[in-house]
Formats: C-alpha cells, sequence, structure tokens
C-alpha cells in the first residue's frame, strides 16, 4: 500500500489509539506526516489534499512559494495574484486532461467505441496544453510552481517513512 493511500486510510480512521505492538497503526502514520511536514510542507499538504480533497492548505503554501519566487524572478505579484495563480496550477495539475477527448488525444466518434483523428484541442497529447493557461508573464512562474509540486510528491512520503524507519521492525 503506498503512503497516500495508507494516510488517506488513517486520517479518515475512528480508531485512533496505540498500539505498541505495531509502528503501522494509524497513529504512527499520522504522526510521521506531521513530523515530515516540518521540511516537506508542500509535499504533506499534497498528501492531505489527495486523502480529503480540500485544496486550501496546498494553495495557501504554494502561493506563499510563489510569492516569495516571483520577487526573485523580478515578477510583479501580490499575494493575491499568488494565490490565484496557485489555483490555477493546482487545477491544471489536478484536472489538466483535455475535456473535448476526455483525456485520449483523440476525437471520440459519436455512438461507438472508436476514436477517430487526432484532438484539435490538445494535439493528441490529452492534456490541456500547459503554455495556453498562463499569461507569458507568469507562465515562468507557473513552470516553477508545476515544478515544486512533482518534486514535493516525490519527497513527502519518502519523508514520512523515514519517521516511521526507526521504529519498524525489519
Amino acid at each position: 500500500m503506498r503512503i497516500t493511500e495508507r494516510y488517506a486510510q488513517a486520517v479518515n480512521s475512528s480508531d485512533l489509539t496505540v498500539d505498541e505492538r505495531t509502528t503501522w497503526a494509524d497513529t504512527d502514520v499520522l504522526g510521521a506526516a506531521g513530523l515530515a511536514g516540518k521540511h516537506h510542507a508542500l509535499g504533506i499538504a499534497l498528501t492531505r489534499l489527495f486523502a480529503d480533497g480540500k485544496p486550501d492548505q496546498v494553495i495557501q503554501v504554494l502561493a506563499d512559494l510563489a510569492f516569495r519566487r516571483a520577487r526573485t524572478m523580478r515578477i510583479k505579484l501580490g499575494l493575491h495574484g499568488a494565490g490565484d495563480l496557485s489555483r490555477a496550477v493546482l487545477g491544471w495539475y489536478r484536472f489538466g486532461a483535455c475535456q473535448p477527448c476526455g483525456g485520449t488525444g483523440y476525437q471520440v466518434i459519436p455512438g461507438t467505441p472508436m476514436q477517430g483523428d487526432e484532438c484539435p484541442h490538445c494535439h493528441a497529447q490529452g492534456r490541456i496544453p500547459f503554455e495556453s493557461q498562463f499569461p507569458a508573464e507568469t507562465r515562468e512562474l507557473a513552470r516553477w510552481l508545476s515544478g515544486e509540486i512533482d518534486r514535493a510528491q516525490a519527497a513527502a512520503g519518502s519523508a514520512a517513512m523515514a519517521m516511521l524507519a526507526p521504529r519498524m521492525d525489519f
């Protein structure tokens, strides 16, 4: 079971008793995620998002990152604009499938399971083109935020596992 799935199970658990016989109890998983969150705030916020579907914490962490990064990139962006950009990047990241083709990359022939020509909207990519979603002045910052999401997702699960490892029997 992946750490994201295990975290979602722990978050929705009605039994948060401590079991000394195991290191994989719901309380252990939640505690490890909390400790990992001290160093990987975005990764743990994303894990929470996938567990409960509420994007508020992710948007806040992304907006803070975007605001600070915009200053170093010399992009004029206020806190409100950073929040809007963060919502748009997260929306593309989670729901970027091309709607006309349903993410297949090919036109659907009505009434059949067959696929037709390449989708003219996504050019057979199956996703909405990232470049077209953001204005030119914030596109580089949006790309950077998307990369931060990728990096955070990769780091958070392993960080939570590292917090559990000293207590695990191998």
